[in-house]
């Protein structure tokens, strides 16, 4: 069984999706414990299944001056990975943590520049400029081969990513799922739901932190002790515009 883990580790680079890459939609972070192991945490940068609108986009809510009391607690602990001894996530039981109500629909890539998109979001955390020079690494988008993509280092020094998610198997190089859940509705992706399970990145630099919460259309609230949908659930953009 996958367990819900976090891998607090030193930001090595970073690699914003394109379209000319091959499999879904995933912004990839690329981090290291105390061992100099290339470890990735991936964040979806759109959905596989259109919301009622019929578009891909991701709800998305980027807090860039993130402060709660847990971050006292992710300071204390040592580089790597855990499976037990960090604060698990639950977006709707703990409404310290974010106020669902301002995420909002959100592109990974706006071509013409018109609003903020996925991609300038997690670049402006991590201190990501695409206008410096790239290297080429390749990677696994889960297919199993591998595809060079293009990586930048931060321009910041010391900035730490905590990742919250579950782990590719059966490599255990890196975690995915950094995203809301719970409340996905009966099919492929109920299995998935459960409390205190949520995923995030969450960003410490020098000046503080800021933390990235994300979450698909399709997904329900109110959920119950359990992370499934209530009966009286409703569609996330639902939810939202309903107050």
């Amino acid at each position: 069984m996958n367990e819900y883990c976090m891998f607090k580790g030193k930001l090595l680079r970073a690699a914003p999706f394109k379209d000319s890459y091959p499999g879904s939609p995933h912004y990839v972070i690329t981090v290291t414990g105390n061992d100099n192991t290339p470890f990735n945490v991936v964040v979806n940068s759109a959905s596989t299944e259109p919301g009622e609108d019929g578009n891909d986009d991701v709800y998305f809510y980027a807090d860039l001056n993130f402060d709660d009391p847990l971050t006292a607690k992710l300071t204390a602990l040592d580089f790597g990975l855990y499976t037990s001894g960090f604060p698990r996530l639950d977006y709707w039981q703990d409404r310290s943590l974010l106020d669902l109500h301002r995420m909002r629909p959100i592109p990974y890539e706006d071509e013409n520049g018109n609003r903020a998109d996925v991609n300038d979001i997690i670049d402006e955390i991590l201190t990501i400029d695409e206008g410096q020079p790239s290297q080429s690494f390749p990677y696994d988008n889960g297919s199993g081969e591998l595809h060079d993509r293009d990586f930048w280092v931060p321009t910041a020094q010391n900035v730490v990513v905590f990742g919250f998610g579950f782990l590719f198997l059966p490599k255990k190089d890196g975690l995915h799922e950094t995203h809301m859940n719970q409340g996905n509705p009966r099919g492929k992706h109920d299995k998935e739901n459960g409390a205190f399970q949520d995923g995030a990145v969450i960003a410490q630099r020098d000046d503080g932190f800021a933390a990235v919460f994300t979450a698909f259309q399709t997904q329900r609230l109110p959920t119950d002790a359990r992370g499934m949908p209530t009966p009286d659930s409703r569609p996330l953009p639902e939810f939202i515009r309903g107050g």
